[in-house]
């Protein structure tokens, strides 16, 4: 359970120094708001959700959902945020937190959306080969807001906040949507996971080719009627259930062959939960920072 009622009644005022790029620094403990054991030191993830925001700490929780937010949208150039603070506006997505003691360095937002996308050239012609632009719907895990605060980028902190993500999703990189991603983040999925090769689609989502059938196995996803033109292909009910089960058991067996992957610079998969203790080093020489044993708090 989140602990955070000793800040009842006290505003969370910030903490900022000058300019843009001054340390995001509050005036709570966040690693405290986020439910970090007491004795942790050293940075950490954490999950916030609707239920978060609205629980006692969800005032504190929402103030550092907003400044992160509005920091995001001036990053990637947005006319407004994608991230609020508000339970209402978080509905079904999730939030995870990078934070250090009282300073805040990053966050990773996700939810399920439903799509319709083009399918790459190669999957058109073998699924429909009698129309253009096939047209397929898919309702994939998607990243909808990333962002790490300039003074920790290039340390490895977007690879563990990623990461963290990942274990507790069971998703792998492959099998996620994108929802207008910048030219960072594109940099970052190729860097980390070789993820280049995508269509663009007329509503600005990026799903990799590799989605569809690549070098990584089916992963989180679920494909409905596929429509090309006014044609729609129907499936019955029995072939959507063998569908369904298929690609579960799709799901499962690509969260498993990924958390068995050696990361770059990372050890074995993150620890999830409070009982699990301390997660390996994902500070170490790899990534040029110091080194510090990081936690997960799910």
């Amino acid at each position: 359970a989140l602990r955070g009622l000793w800040l009842k009644g006290i505003p969370p005022a910030l903490l900022l120094g000058p300019g843009e790029r001054a340390r995001m620094e509050f005036s709570m403990n966040l690693a405290d708001l986020v439910g970090a054991p007491r004795d942790h030191d050293g940075p950490c993830v954490g999950y916030v959700d609707e239920r978060a925001l609205r629980g006692a700490a969800g005032s504190a929780l929402g103030t550092v959902l907003e400044e992160l937010g509005r920091r995001s949208a001036v990053a990637q150039g947005l006319r407004k945020p994608v991230t609020y603070g508000s339970a209402s506006g978080l509905g079904d997505q999730r939030v995870y937190l990078l934070v250090e003691g009282r300073t805040a360095l990053g966050l990773l937002k996700v939810g399920g959306k439903r799509l319709f996308v083009t399918a790459p050239p190669s999957n058109q012609q073998r699924h429909f080969a009698d129309v253009q632009d096939a047209f397929r719907e898919i309702e994939p895990l998607c990243v909808l807001d990333f962002y790490i605060h300039e003074r920790c980028q290039r340390s490895g902190f977007g690879r563990q906040l990623f990461d963290a993500m990942l274990s507790r999703e069971r998703a792998v990189p492959s099998q996620l949507g994108y929802d207008r991603p910048s030219p960072k983040l594109l940099g970052f999925l190729q860097k980390h996971f070789r993820l280049s090769k995508y269509q663009p689609q007329s509503n600005n989502f990026v799903v990799f080719d590799a989605f569809f059938g690549g070098e990584e196995p089916a992963g989180r996803h679920r494909s409905g009627p596929a429509a090309a033109k006014g044609t729609a292909a129907v499936a019955t009910g029995a072939e959507r259930a063998e569908r369904a089960a298929a690609e579960r058991a799709a799901a499962a067996a690509a969260a498993a062959a990924w958390d068995r992957k050696p990361r770059s610079g990372v050890g074995s998969a993150l620890s999830v939960g409070r009982d699990a203790g301390r997660a390996p080093d994902l500070f170490g020489d790899a990534w040029g920072h110091r080194r510090t044993a990081a936690t997960t708090i799910f």
